[in-house]
């Protein structure tokens, strides 16, 4: 058998002209932005029309906003033209906001705090540079938050017209492995990865123009997304999708970058991913395209990928094979450095789902631990509880401690002597859980999501949400299917993510909300444009994309069910 170089880096120069490729990509980027900027104006003005032709029945917002500060006053008149948007959801953060991430209730902690806590911090920034007008706290945090959403929608439109455009040039200026002293094996390796890495989705793209064209009508697409009101609304799908996107982005730039950048990008992807994270409990689904690139990124897994194609494209006999495979480890240093990638590889996990752990960390210490009211006081905004953990890091993990002694928290020496303060606890169900996540309980009790839900008690609302489904699996069933050698393909984490995602809520949740949760995968959109772009006989779709896009603002500003 040929010597098989089994290292091997992207190239330094491909990765450096595709930055610049990106760079030079100013103008397009601006048009995006403009269009974007105009269609989220549109939306707004429409759904404020909407409200305003058609009564809602429901006045929980104005009752919650009335004994606000400043609600007797002119600034009141900016409330009632943007309240439409803090509807639905929107009221659970907007009630988070305003009473500074303090969660009255059990059902609250199915939403996350981040998106208030970024709005409490905005609204006190205002409120310091802006004090001669006397605007009610609704009205602020309301118009912050759509404010905010819009902006990170934008982020993510750019994300979005960038995404096929990494994957395109991965797709052409992929590194050539090579094996020494046969030519012909390596005519015919070279052949085989091209059948192997390319992509379907991309198959009409012959030269950078076309990929240029696609890409743009990709990100038009985009801002016409289906789940238009909530990414403009008191909602957390615009921040989420954002760092979703710019997290795939980053992702595919660490493989196809050289040794000393690529490091720098698969950071910024852990970042972005630890991000969305802090705003939504399925941004722990993040782990299946980090678990693909650690795959990926593996030299070990590299050297068994090359010695299979190398005893299959030769025809030998693969009775060695093993045997060649695990002769990797006779140096030592290879080893080492395969216990070192998977261990980063774990600790990138942990950051991930860290803020999914600390929440429910949050509720275990709020509802199963018998501590003294006057701790509950300190630490009943998830705020404050924040800033205690980290004060107190080693104390507050101490989970299995129910009865904690007052003086750690600087309690009143006659509190401790009479225990006046001691607060009765009454444990609930998943207390007592040999994983007390609260999170699955409450969605359960209150929001009546469970294992094979839809199985159990079918929902006709799938009849109106089956386009997304059916566009989400002919993306999936089309990948495996036009791919023979699926494990190294640079799709693939994003595609058994956008499977397990739209998988689940089919099965366990509620079906309409893949309408807007759908924008966080860009490989849904990438397939949607493709289908759009290339093939007549889906256009069709277009039309169901257009007629959602309009009169999703209507029925959610006048508080009609829409996801």
């Amino acid at each position: 058998m040929s010597k098989l170089n089994t290292t091997v880096l992207p190239n330094r120069n491909k990765s450096k002209s595709l930055l610049a490729h990106i760079i030079n990509k100013k103008f397009s980027i601006l048009l995006i932005v403009v269009i974007a900027l105009i269609i989220r104006v549109f939306c707004l003005v429409y759904t404020i029309i909407w409200s305003k032709l058609i009564n809602n029945y429901k006045f929980s917002n104005d009752i919650l906003c009335s004994n606000v500060a400043g609600s007797k006053n002119e600034g009141n008149l900016l409330w009632k033209y943007i309240k439409c948007f803090s509807y639905w959801d929107g009221e659970y953060f907007l009630k988070l906001s305003l009473n500074k991430t303090e969660y009255v209730y059990e059902q609250n902690h199915a939403f996350f705090p981040t998106l208030p806590l970024i709005i409490i911090f905005l609204s006190n920034i205002l409120q310091n540079f802006v004090t001669n007008i006397d605007i009610n706290a609704c009205s602020i945090n309301t118009l912050l938050a759509i404010v905010v959403n819009n902006f990170f929608f934008i982020l993510g439109t750019i994300g979005i017209y960038l995404f096929p455009i990494i994957y395109f040039y991965y797709n052409l200026k992929k590194t050539k492995e090579k094996l020494e002293n046969d030519e012909n094996v390596l005519y015919k390796l070279n052949e085989h990865n091209n059948s192997y890495n390319s992509c379907y989705y991309l198959t009409h793209i012959k030269d950078e123009q076309e990929c240029n064209k696609f890409s743009f009508f990709l990100s038009i697409l985009y801002t016409f997304n289906i789940g238009n009101i909530h990414v403009s609304s008191f909602y957390n799908e615009s921040i989420f999708s954002c760092f979703s996107i710019w997290g795939f982005n980053f992702l595919h730039l660490s493989l196809i970058s050289y040794n000393k950048i690529n490091f720098f990008f698969e950071i910024l992807t852990v970042l972005c991913f630890f991000i969305a994270c802090l705003f939504r409990s399925n941004g722990i689904l993040f782990l299946i395209p980090l678990f693909f690139f650690n795959v990926h990124s593996c030299d070990f897994l590299k050297h068994c990928y090359k010695l299979f194609l190398y005893s299959t494209v030769t025809e030998k006999k693969k009775k060695n094979l093993f045997r060649n495979i695990f002769s990797y480890f006779n140096c030592k240093k290879h080893i080492f450095f395969f216990i070192l990638h998977w261990l980063k590889a774990l600790i990138e996990a942990l950051i991930i789902i860290s803020p999914f752990l600390f929440f429910q960390l949050y509720a275990y210490k709020l509802y199963c631990s018998n501590y003294s009211n006057i701790w509950k006081e300190q630490n009943k905004t998830f705020y404050n509880f924040s800033v205690n953990f980290i004060k107190q890091v080693f104390i507050y993990l101490n989970m299995l401690d129910a009865n904690v002694n007052d003086n750690w928290m600087s309690v009143n020496s006659i509190d401790v002597m009479n225990n006046i303060n001691k607060h009765t606890l009454v444990y609930r169900p998943w207390c007592k859980k040999r994983i007390p996540f609260i999170y699955n309980y409450i969605q359960h009790k209150y929001w009546d999501v469970f294992f094979l839900k839809n199985l159990i008690k079918p929902d006709f609302n799938i009849l109106y949400s089956a386009p997304i489904y059916y566009i989400a699996f002919h993306s999936i069933v089309n990948f495996f299917k036009n791919n023979k050698y699926i494990l190294f393909n640079p799709f693939i984490g994003s595609i058994v993510h956008l499977c397990v995602f739209t998988s689940y809520i089919l099965l366990c949740a509620h079906n309409e909300i893949i309408l807007r949760l759908i924008i966080s995968c860009p490989m849904f959109y990438l397939h949607y444009a493709y289908l759009l772009k290339y093939y007549e006989k889906w256009n069709y779709l277009f039309f169901v994309n257009l007629l959602f896009f309009f009169i999703g603002p209507p029925l959610f500003g006048t508080y009609i069910a829409w996801t």
